[in-house]
């Protein structure tokens, strides 16, 4: 009988994934190893993958890694989620790409395979229209005028088609400067949940006030409390409100300061708010990707937010990968789990031209390589 939602995953051709497989995975699973060996890609295609009835996931999962918006577009985005060659350098070539993804465990699916088609058409008059208002609405009269409906210019987009299992195909289309189309209505779901915490979602109001958020707090009021008064115990409560009506925000009730916005407070604080909302609304089964787990957590603090975690975890049932360049939290980790070694998994990964290889490190070997021997395991 499976123990998770994810058992055993492999993974080929996303990124720099290559026949990446990881084995025998975990109710908490800490990703190491160094710099661009694959470790935020890993949790991206984990989000792929625990969405595999809605590809639009491609467009969340390249904005959340692209947020400064670095790239020229977001087809250019998507393109780089698949493998290249140097031959698509060439601007004027359309490019194809194609990834793969298996996995057993609770999760009802058992293989995804996924196609990238870059595409040259029309984009939705409609959609044309709505854009060249929103232009005119932020005061770029000029750009919106270039915006002709009655000479609409070919635009380049991508055609995203997920086949999972033996499935209907899902397909998503993306256009330059276009909201999102999908092929197929959003009717099928897959059942198990999944959120992503990359480093900086804890500075964004609208990831930490969510539509789910005051039912968070209103049923697991004690449970974000003992977390945000570990960093501060004169903090009495967690709301959402707007002191002037304009939006909401989160508030710490504070015995000193009173009602206290979010902003105030520092990185961990925030942090930890973040990661307190998010973990029930994934409870019974569902999955925890964390990019960069230490962020905005000093040392000190690293042992009893993760024993808060894993006990958590146990709790909801809800499934951790998380990745880190810290070796302070890959201790933390390991003394975290220390009473339940056998909850606790590490993987040390490595890309090398032909494959991704991977290491795995149960907790028992971890504690022992990290105690005995003072081994950097990273």
């Amino acid at each position: 009988m499976p123990r998770y939602s994810l058992d055993n995953v492999t993974i080929n051709g996303f990124r720099g994934l290559k026949d990446l497989r990881l084995e025998g995975l975990g109710l908490i699973n800490v990703l190491v190893g160094p710099n661009n060996c694959g470790k935020t890609s890993v949790l991206e295609a984990l989000s792929i993958l625990c969405n595999a009835f809605e590809p639009f996931e491609w467009v969340s999962m390249v904005r959340r890694r692209d947020f400064g918006r670095l790239d020229e577009t977001r087809i250019q985005s998507l393109r780089w989620c698949f493998p290249q060659s140097a031959q698509f350098a060439d601007p004027e070539l359309t490019f194809e790409g194609e990834c793969r993804m298996t996995c057993d465990g609770r999760l009802p699916l058992r293989t995804l395979r996924v196609t990238h088609r870059e595409i040259v058409g029309d984009p939705d008059p409609q959609q044309t229209q709505r854009r060249r208002r929103g232009l005119v609405t932020e005061g770029r009269e000029a750009e919106a005028e270039e915006e002709d409906i009655d000479d609409i210019q070919l635009r380049r987009g991508a055609e995203i088609t997920h086949f999972p299992d033996d499935q209907i195909p899902r397909v998503a289309q993306v256009w330059e400067d276009q909201p999102v189309h999908v092929g197929l209505p959003r009717s099928i779901r897959t059942p198990v949940a999944t959120e992503t915490l990359t480093p900086y979602s804890y500075q964004i109001n609208r990831v930490q006030v969510s539509s789910r958020s005051r039912h968070v707090f209103d049923r697991r009021r004690d449970m974000v409390l003992e977390l945000v008064q570990s960093f501060d115990s004169e903090i009495q409560g967690v709301e959402i409100a707007s002191f002037r009506g304009v939006r909401p925000a989160i508030y710490l009730n504070h015995r000193r300061l009173g009602p206290a916005p979010l902003s105030v407070f520092g990185d961990a604080l925030r942090r930890a708010v973040l990661l307190a909302s998010t973990l029930p609304t994934l409870e019974g089964g569902g999955i925890l990707l964390i990019d960069e787990i230490e962020t905005g957590i000093h040392v000190s603090a690293l042992q009893r937010v993760f024993e808060w975690l894993k006990r958590w975890a146990i709790e909801l049932d809800v499934q951790i990968v998380a990745t880190t360049h810290s070796l302070e939290a890959v201790d933390a980790v390991a003394l975290s789990a220390s009473d339940a070694p056998g909850l606790l998994v590490t993987y040390h990964l490595d890309q090398t031209e032909h494959e991704t290889r991977v290491k795995r490190i149960d907790g028992e070997l971890l504690l022992r390589l990290r105690r005995e021997r003072g081994l950097d395991v990273r």
